[in-house]
């Protein structure tokens, strides 16, 4: 069996690994950009990567910025709620969804989530609605989140439904992209995102106020004129990051496409695993599955998966910490959140990324399997050409 050689990091394979484009496809369009001496301020190529991603999703509105934390917090600013408004927003989430809140000057409501889907319980939104101003929901890993529940809870409660869809550029809900449901959702394109500009993020809307306060709020609060009507601040995607996002967004099909092969690839293989799930997908939703979570059936087993996996060098990450343990979000930990707990508790994501080898996956999958002690007679001595009799295991 071939793998890569180890990065920097020590990890023969990585959890991730951008696919970048061919470097002389990227300089084509650097020397567009140095010829027009067009740096920001809403290029050519950022107009272009709007107008591509427009069309892709069959949004009304696609406004680029600068990070996808920046979207969010100009989506939220934009909604122009009551300072210290309470926002329902889940635990499980990667850090910026709730800083997002923070720094807009609203207080984060934090929500359990459901056990398999691990997106925001529209049954937990419920309980703790009354006196909401929003809600953001996520959809974790690119699972799209219950669209359709929270969106009747959202207007039964008269509140606007926010969707942070960082990790779910492609990802579809009963066929309709991901991008087009709530009053805004927002995509995150850093190196992680299976579209990527290095850094940028997106505002998606069919709302034409909402983008027109989000096409001042990214732009200091002005226009051409200079004076700021809304207080704002530098949402700019340069144009040297809309050209990467521009040729990796092109091949978004490919690389979803590879991504759900290679997820068939670690279910075929360690589905019928006893004490291990994967994360569920809706009948008829796409997800992106930037990430591939598998949950254990206590922390014990995952534990000791993961000690076998690193000491092969194959990097996982136990992910998301939930936000109401960490010490910046203490303060707001004012419910029990017992699935988000269990949750952490027994998950692991598992390397996945375009450029990673059957061979590898393989090596991943043999390793988890031989951890969980998977008996002889029902695990073959070769698969995906590697021999799981001489694979490293760590006790726990």
């Amino acid at each position: 069996m071939t793998t890569r050689k180890a990065p920097a990091a020590g990890y023969l394979i990585p959890i991730t690994r951008p696919r970048l484009p061919p470097l002389a496809d990227y300089t084509r369009l650097l020397e567009r950009i140095w010829a027009s001496r067009m740096l920001s301020n809403f290029g050519p190529l950022a107009e272009e990567l709007e107008e591509q991603s427009r069309s892709y999703l069959g949004s009304e509105y696609l406004l680029s910025a600068s990070s996808g934390d920046v979207a969010l917090i100009l989506a939220i600013r934009a909604l122009d709620l009551a300072p210290g408004s309470r926002v329902i927003v889940p635990s499980f989430t990667f850090n910026s969804t709730v800083n997002a809140i923070l720094w807009n000057g609203l207080r984060p409501v934090l929500t359990d989530i459901e056990s398999e889907t691990l997106n925001l319980d529209p049954a937990r939104v419920r309980e703790r609605l009354d006196g909401a101003g929003a809600i953001v929901a996520t959809h974790v890993f690119g699972n799209p989140a219950d669209v359709d529940t929270l969106g009747a809870l959202a207007a039964e409660a008269g509140v606007p439904l926010l969707f942070d869809a960082a990790h779910g550029y492609g990802s579809l809900h009963d066929g309709r992209h991901v991008g087009t449901f709530g009053a805004m959702e927002i995509f995150s394109l850093s190196g992680t995102k299976p579209v990527t500009s290095g850094e940028g993020g997106m505002v998606v809307t069919n709302d034409p106020e909402l983008a027109e306060r989000i096409r001042y709020l990214r732009a200091y609060g002005f226009q051409s004129d200079y004076v700021s009507r809304y207080v704002g601040l530098n949402g700019k995607l340069s144009e040297m990051h809309a050209a990467l996002g521009l040729l990796t967004m092109v091949r978004i099909e490919e690389a979803l496409a590879t991504r759900q092969r290679h997820v068939a690839g670690y279910r075929q293989t360690l589905g019928s695993l006893p004490g291990l799930s994967f994360q569920r997908v809706a009948p008829g939703d796409r997800s992106t599955f930037k990430d591939l979570a598998v949950l254990f059936a206590d922390s014990t087993t995952r534990n000791r998966v993961e000690l076998a996996l690193t000491a092969a060098g194959i990097q996982t990450k136990r992910y998301f910490h939930p936000c109401h343990t960490m010490p910046a979000y203490r303060s707001f930990a004012d419910n029990l959140l017992p699935v988000t707990e269990s949750v952490y508790a027994r998950i692991l994501c598992l390397p996945l990324f375009e450029e990673l080898t059957d061979d590898e996956r393989g090596l991943v999958c043999s390793i988890v399997e031989k951890a969980m002690g998977r008996p002889a007679a029902t695990r073959s001595r070769r698969r995906d050409g590697v021999d799981v009799q001489h694979l490293p295991v760590h006790a726990a």
